[in-house]
């Protein structure tokens, strides 16, 4: 009984590992063409929903982590 339930403890982890891994950062995969076009769009648009706001403030950090990490100027 005892056996039995760490190994589906060890399955549940190992399950969650691969779920957690196969989750990658979608921004970062964004060329820098369509990040500079998506910041443009965030940066003259009016009457954002909060959710709209937080998706424009992850299109800024991506850029300034880029500018940051890998020396690339990609958004002004």
């Amino acid at each position: 009984m005892l056996r039995n339930r760490f190994i589906s403890k060890q399955a549940v982890w190992i399950i969650a590992l691969i779920v957690l891994s196969a989750c990658g950062n979608d921004i970062a995969r964004i060329d820098d063409d369509d990040l500079r076009k998506k910041v443009q769009e965030c940066d003259y648009a009016m009457n954002m929903s909060a959710a709209e706001h937080q998706v424009c403030g992850n299109y800024h950090r991506e850029c300034k982590r880029r500018l940051k990490s890998e020396g690339r100027f990609v958004c002004n």
